[in-house]
């Protein structure tokens, strides 16, 4: 079910237009799924929160979309700089600062995550939001560390390729996802983390992946989010006491540090 890829001299170009082409279209479509019921609050929260205080921060976010997150990083006090392969995202970004007053604390540029024109040192914080993965991982990890400044800290959520039951929902639902996008593996990570001083990572879901039956079942989020708040610390328990598991969970959270 893994999609083989190519070298990245022969994929570059052709990645970042499928990448833009689906983004743009997804830019126009309201969301309609499982994350209306916001499955990945509990971990987004974590992730923020890893970022520390960002009051006088410069911060790039990779990948900023809808801009919901620039703002709320630009309110928080950071200096953002948001960019996204797709320029409907962009154009969104920029609404979104502009609604929220925040166009002032927020640059919206169209620029890929492997490609980034800043000057070396130029950022405090990196953030991305199930970004990676869609990224050919060599190429971003040297301009995330070329572009973040000493002790600064890159931030990302992104979606863990081995639980066979998301690989399988995966393989059967390709339309809701890009062909040069794939989940990460704790060793394609560490390969990133050689860019880096230290790191760490912090994994989130795998029995409260259950609550999702409320959503097919019954469109339920009141069922969907008891049971997420009954077995989330199940989750915690069994990745304290069998490491191992952590491999099978949804997401990850990773910290790393210049």
């Amino acid at each position: 079910m893994t999609r083989k890829r190519s070298r990245e001299p022969e994929t570059r170009d052709t990645r970042h237009a499928i990448e833009e082409a689906f983004h743009d279209a997804k830019a126009a479509v309201a969301l309609n799924d499982f994350y209306l019921f916001n499955p990945l609050e509990i971990a987004d929260a974590f992730s923020e929160a890893r970022l520390g205080k960002l009051e006088g921060k410069r911060l790039l976010e990779i990948g900023c979309g809808d801009g919901r997150l620039s703002v709320k990083f630009a309110q928080a006090g950071a200096r953002v700089t948001g960019i996204d392969i797709s320029g409907e995202m962009i154009e969104r970004t920029k609404q979104a600062a502009g609604q929220a007053h925040a166009g002032d604390r927020i640059e919206a540029i169209r620029m890929s995550g492997e490609d980034l024109s800043f000057p070396a040192e130029s950022f405090d914080l990196v953030y991305g939001h199930s970004i990676l993965h869609h990224l050919i991982l060599g190429s971003a990890a040297s301009q995330l560390s070329r572009v973040l400044r000493p002790r600064g800290t890159a931030v990302f959520l992104e979606p863990l390729d081995r639980n066979p039951v998301l690989r399988a929902f995966r393989y059967y639902t390709p339309q809701r996802r890009t062909p040069t996008e794939e989940p990460l593996s704790i060793r394609k990570l560490e390969s990133v983390a050689k860019q880096f001083t230290s790191w760490e990572h912090t994994e989130f879901y795998l029995m409260s992946l259950c609550a999702f039956l409320w959503y097919y079942g019954y469109r339920s989020e009141t069922l969907f989010r008891k049971t997420m708040a009954i077995l989330y610390p199940v989750d915690k328990v069994c990745f304290r006491r069998i490491p191992f598991l952590r491999r099978y969970a949804w997401v990850s959270v990773i910290s790393f540090t210049k």
